[in-house]
């Protein structure tokens, strides 16, 4: 590998986190002579962080502050390894309990909120300031789906499943979230039957593994411009089938936690990053703390 191509493969890597990027290129657009020397690459990124951190780089993870097409054009997890959290390539220490890996899209992802302000990084916060030694990993893809892949570079929860979250070292329990995708983006799927068979088809694949799945009840979205009357039944219908308990091993409830109590069908103004669907710094706080500990106490022990 010669520096060049290393050098190549780190420009790109900083266009991914920037909307602009260097010398025109867009997040997401690795060349092709990059491409087929990327393992190799790697290599030399993840020697190259541990010397930074070793000199002190804020242990914030990494964050895109680009538009949501840009996110699905990168087929990347959404945080570098960074304190207590990190993406599926993280490497786990002998001090870590246990992994949680996070699946989900933009929401978990932070889009719009500040970088290292997405609700893993506080759940992992949380989790340390609680003393329970758990990893956050945080391999959440912005406007993916749950049961349809968009194309290579933004497959379903489903179809990676494996790669993303079952085959991480140390992996104990996952997140599963943000399934509104779904039924906002088009096609819609409105069906809310079909998507708690996705949900159980995720969760029983995990259990084969011995691995747990905790999923999360999804928040509204009422105001968003793709908002539908026949989305807020499904949604609402599919917030039933996983609040009564038998989808998955431990549920999280998002939509109590971020819901405008004067109207169920929208986020409370307080957390509400002015799109009505993406959650802004206070409501990412207010997920995370939706989020009892106790429930990987369960799975970890």
């Amino acid at each position: 590998m010669t520096a060049a191509s290393a050098t190549a493969f780190i420009e790109w890597l900083t266009a991914s986190r920037n909307p602009t990027g260097p010398s025109g290129w867009k997040g997401g657009d690795m060349p092709v002579s990059v491409r087929a020397r990327t393992g190799i690459c790697i290599i030399v990124l993840l020697a190259g962080l541990i010397a930074l951190v070793g000199c002190g780089v804020s242990g914030r993870t990494a964050h895109s502050a680009s538009v949501e097409a840009r996110m699905m054009r990168t087929r990347q997890p959404a945080s570098l390894p960074t304190g207590d959290i990190g993406t599926a390539t993280s490497v786990v220490s002998s001090a870590d309990a246990g992994v949680i890996v996070v699946i989900g899209a933009s929401v978990s992802g932070g889009y719009r909120a500040a970088p290292g302000e997405a609700w893993p990084n506080d759940l992992a916060r949380i989790l340390r300031q609680a003393g329970r030694p758990y990893r956050v990993v945080n391999a959440s893809i912005g406007a993916s789906r749950l049961l349809t892949d968009s194309g290579p570079r933004l497959p379903s929860f489903l179809t990676r499943e494996y790669k993303d979250a079952l085959a991480v070292p140390g992996v104990g329990a996952v997140v599963l979230t943000d399934v509104i995708n779904d039924i906002q983006q088009l096609p819609h799927q409105y069906d809310p039957a079909a998507i708690v068979a996705g949900l159980r088809s995720f969760v029983a694949r995990a259990h084969i593994k011995g691995v747990k799945v905790i999923g999360a009840t999804i928040p509204p979205y009422g105001g968003f411009v793709r908002y539908e009357a026949a989305g807020e039944r499904c949604r609402r219908a599919v917030n039933h089938a996983i609040r009564r308990g038998r989808v998955f091993d431990g549920v999280i409830d998002f939509d109590a936690a971020l819901r405008d109590p004067a109207d169920h069908t929208r986020i409370q103004p307080g957390y509400d990053s002015g799109d009505h669907l993406h959650p802004n710094n206070a409501g990412h706080e207010a997920m995370a703390r939706a989020v009892s500990p106790s429930l990987f106490a369960l799975t970890f022990s």
